[in-house]
């Protein structure tokens, strides 16, 4: 999170919307709209111009006749001027105005930060270090250490074993002079010192007395990934469970599995501990996690195995979007063993029950392969298949594909777009719609989005459309700007309470850097929809991002491909972070990869993300797996060895069909035939 200061002087040289000019109204108009909630956004206002004493005065003002959510930013801002003792007066009376965690953090951390230890000790007397915020936790250890109180080592104790190992606790560990073995362990962990740790693991299991779960887990991964002899590791775990507790036996079971799991000959023994792990999961999280390893050691097992096992657990998951890349797997493996007929069967198991967009893929796929004769349906259950894809949740790629292969019209199919997302029936919250709205209608751009990763779920679509469109103005000048408005409506888009409209859809697929993709368009004859998606995929519009890869900027390049690329236009010298350059030489690599594919997009995309011979050589795999000259391209895309590759082209080829539509009167069917080649 930037610093409030850093913000303050970093946004003098972003979008200057003083007062008088902030969202297009006066400042009288702006008072008036938000009474005494405009005494917090001028106070912001004076803080740019470093009138401090203004600032304060409004500050006070806010802070007591604000509405809830703008009267706390209020007291916070003015908790961080002043001398040391009215910031700390003011977290004071933060606190004493909202008596809650977050105040009570920043109450500490501002007493830490004068070593006020003696007040910190009395302010968090009644902390439970197992739930409270680690950081208050450790503001709290600390303390206690410094002021030498008697309570530090069993609090701190606690701390370290009866909750998840964090970087305060690290912090703390750090800056002791001597330590008990067993937080030491838990450090090593938490750094991932395995190779050492396994003899420890046992050393410290050995005692049933640290029997508890925090401990039973670091030991689990400390014998998953330092053990040089895993099935001793798991006969070890098996040997001491005795009369543990149900939430320690899941962690002694659920890491016995994963190590029996390693010993193809041990496959019976890990499902069996897997299956035991989720009987005694403490936590539907951990119950997940338990199936997950089941239904995939299933899938190592057999296809027959991972097809019943989902036929028995199937609906039994918490989460069923945390199994989506279970039934990924599957699908490829299902098509690979061209096992076509238990991919329907597979779909109709899981219709209702996994992910919509799980759901979505394993209709439209069985359909498909039904359309091309790979499998038997007739044209109802085929057509009724298309149409279950339909319902996809928050990816539009099978959905569009499916509008299109039911052959909809252009109205039909915006019909099914405006449908897009996971309905939401959130209570929104006005008070947090009225600061975000004011930070727009202020022009304080800066703060809007770590205020929207707190509150996003509580506004509604028209706050987040103001506040995306705001950000997008604003992004000349900070480019940042344009990958946070994004964001903002994507995450709208995909969690709506109401239909979707072309201002939002707009912003869930804008038109930034609009000069220079027309111009490199036109000059390499690409299609404007196909870059704008591709760029919106690789990058999501934020021209400094670079890959762990080392691939840079808009359109995701390598140096040695950009190198390549510069030779051949005669470019000396070139610089990937400045946009246009990136986007032209983007655009030319592309169109190079769609001449050297015989002018297919689909493939001209693959090859951009995958290499060039990477898929010659799947085309020529994926048609022997099929037993066709040439395998559709949809079905092609299913094929793919890569995850990665699959879900680049399915992104890429939905927010083409979106650009086509919004912006180039392109009916989406033309688009997906277009790229598609069909």
């Amino acid at each position: 999170m930037i610093p409030f200061k850093k913000k303050m002087a970093v946004v003098m040289s972003v979008c200057m919307f003083a007062l008088n000019c902030a969202g297009c109204t006066g400042r009288d108009t702006l008072q008036k709209e938000y009474k005494n909630d405009s005494k917090y956004y001028m106070a912001l206002c004076a803080l740019r111009k470093n009138d401090t004493s203004t600032a304060e005065r409004y500050l006070k003002t806010a802070a007591k006749k604000a509405t809830p959510v703008v009267s706390r930013r209020a007291q916070e801002t003015l908790a961080t001027l002043g001398s040391v003792q009215e910031r700390i007066d003011r977290h004071e009376k933060l606190y004493e105005m909202f008596p809650d965690e977050d105040s009570l953090e920043r109450l500490c951390a501002e007493l830490f930060s004068h070593k006020e230890f003696a007040r910190i000790i009395a302010l968090t007397e009644n902390l439970d270090v197992t739930s409270c915020r680690n950081s208050t936790a450790y503001y709290r250890c600390y303390s206690l250490e410094k002021k030498k109180d008697s309570r530090f080592q069993k609090t701190f104790y606690k701390w370290c074993t009866e909750r998840t190992f964090s970087s305060w606790h690290y912090k703390m560990y750090c800056e002791l002079s001597d330590s008990t073995g067993t937080i030491e362990f838990r450090a090593d962990v938490y750094n991932q010192n395995y190779a050492a740790l396994a003899d420890r693991a046992k050393k410290i299991l050995d005692d049933p007395a640290n029997h508890i779960p925090q401990l039973m887990s670091d030991a689990g991964k400390a014998l998953l990934y330092g053990s040089s002899n895993s099935l001793s590791s798991a006969f070890y775990l098996d040997s001491i469970k005795g009369s543990m507790s149900a939430s320690s036996l899941f962690y002694a079971d659920f890491y016995a599995g994963r190590l029996y799991d390693r010993a193809d000959s041990y496959r019976t023994r890990a499902l069996n501990r897997f299956r035991s792990a989720m009987e005694n999961a403490p936590s539907e999280n951990n119950y997940d996690n338990a199936l997950w390893y089941y239904l995939n050691t299933s899938l190592k097992t057999s296809i027959t195995a991972a097809i019943e096992a989902v036929e028995k657990f199937g609906g039994t998951w918490n989460d069923p979007y945390y199994f989506d890349d279970f039934f990924e797997t599957l699908s490829v493996r299902l098509l690979s063993q061209h096992l076509w007929d238990d991919f329907y069967k597979t779909a109709l198991l899981i219709d209702e029950k996994a992910s919509d967009e799980t759901c979505a893929k394993f209709s439209y796929i069985s359909a498909r392969l039904a359309q091309t004769g790979f499998i038997k349906l007739d044209q109802s259950e085929t057509e009724r298949l298309f149409k279950r894809a339909l319902s996809s949740g928050t990816e539009m790629y099978y959905k569009l594909l499916a509008a299109y292969r039911l052959n909809l019209t252009d109205e039909e199919t915006q019909k099914t777009v405006v449908e897009f997302g996971a309905k939401t029936n959130a209570v929104f919250d006005s008070d947090v719609e009225r600061l975000l709205c004011g930070y727009a209608d202020f022009g304080l751009p800066e703060l809007i989005y770590d205020e929207w990763l707190r509150f996003g779920n509580r506004i509604g679509t028209d706050c987040a459309k103001k506040i995306s469109l705001f950000l997008n103005s604003c992004a000349a000048e900070t480019n940042e700007y344009y990958s946070q408005s994004l964001r903002i409506a994507a995450k709208k888009a995909n969690y709506p309470e109401q239909p979707l409209d072309v201002e939002l859809l707009k912003l869930v697929y804008p038109q930034n850097f609009r000069n220079s993709v027309q111009t490199w368009c036109e000059t390499f004859r690409l299609p404007q929809y196909l870059l704008y998606a591709l760029i919106r995929t690789e990058s999501f519009f934020n021209p400094q991002i670079v890959s762990h890869a080392g691939a840079v900027g808009l359109t995701q390049l390598m140096e040695s491909t950009a190198a390549d690329v510069a030779r051949k236009l005669k470019v000396a010298q070139f610089d990937l972070n400045d946009s246009d350059t990136n986007i032209r030489f983007g655009a030319y690599y592309l169109e190079e990869m769609r001449r050297r594919l015989d002018g297919s997009s689909i493939l001209a995309l693959f090859a951009y993300n995958g290499g060039i011979s990477r898929v010659r050589s799947w085309v020529k795999s994926a048609n022997l797996e099929f037993g066709v000259n040439e395998l559709p391209k949809d079905l092609f895309l299913e094929a793919l060895p890569f995850a990665e590759t699959r879900g680049y082209g399915r992104k890429v080829l939905s927010a083409a069909a979106m650009y086509g539509t919004l912006y180039y009167s392109k009916p989406c069917a033309l688009v997906i035939t277009e790229i598609l080649g069909e």
